[in-house]
């Protein structure tokens, strides 16, 4: 169940039940204090206490989201982007989730254009949107598995017809395409790592030294992509493709 509250500039829900089956007695006190605070309009209370709940080990999607709610409110949007994107790991394709989201990234002040996809790139990432990636390693195999059948029925029973052989055909190149190219995904999706930049005004530099040519100045907000991690500094991608580094204190992983 949850709690919407309506404003002006952001939508904003409060959980009001229990968010883990490992939730403690302590975890449980600080998020009712966040959710009463936060009601109460003390956004930099109910920031704590939420901060408070995460930090004894809570891992919670509703956790995260009413605290990119409570910096939202205080108009850290670093901090509240940070927040909303951890909140997604848990509260995948929520609707009010996918609002904020857009609406802290339209009052980012980086405006960066995106580097465009190949075509194909576009094309499998909307089907495997629009299907899921589960259900699309279950057609595969299932496909597979099919054709497979096809190919057995006609060895047991000598049946040399050329349509039957071409369903086979296609059923298992159709199947092992979709089996592989979603188990492909889901690995690489895996191994994707993003950051925020939680800092008014940072500098990407060519080379991990502050000596270092300034390649942009950036500003919170903003989601790139983590190369590598080098000691104190990150190899990030901005959305334009644009490398360099940044200190690891201007940024947090989601």
């Amino acid at each position: 169940m949850k709690l919407i509250i309506t404003a002006v500039s952001i939508a904003v829900s409060v959980g009001l039940t229990s968010v883990s089956l490992g939730q403690t007695d302590e975890e449980a006190r600080l998020l009712d204090e966040g959710n009463r605070l936060f009601r109460e309009g003390d956004f930099e209370g109910a920031r704590v206490s939420y901060e408070g709940a995460l930090g004894l080990g809570l891992e919670s999607g509703i956790a995260y989201y009413n605290l990119g709610n409570a910096y939202f409110r205080l108009d850290r949007l670093g901090k509240a982007m940070l927040s909303y994107r951890r909140a997604a790991r848990f509260l995948r394709d929520d609707p009010e989730l996918r609002h904020n989201i857009d609406l802290v990234r339209s009052r980012a002040r980086d405006q960066l254009s995106i580097l465009p996809k190949p075509v194909w790139v576009k094309w499998w990432d909307g089907l495997v949107n629009l299907i899921g990636l589960r259900t699309m390693f279950w057609i595969g195999a299932a496909a597979w598995l099919f054709g497979l059948g096809i190919v057995g029925r006609r060895i047991l029973t000598g049946s040399s017809g050329n349509a039957s052989r071409r369903s086979a055909l296609v059923l298992v190149l159709v199947g092992l395409a979709a089996g592989c190219g979603a188990f492909a995904t889901s690995v690489a999706r895996s191994d994707d790592v993003t950051a925020v930049v939680v800092s008014d005004r940072a500098h990407v530099l060519e080379q991990p030294s502050n000596s270092s040519r300034t390649v942009i100045v950036v500003h919170e907000a903003l989601v790139v992509d983590v190369v590598e991690q080098r000691g104190e500094w990150l190899h990030i991608r901005l959305p334009n493709g644009v490398t360099g580094y940044i200190e690891q204190e201007s940024a947090e992983i989601v």
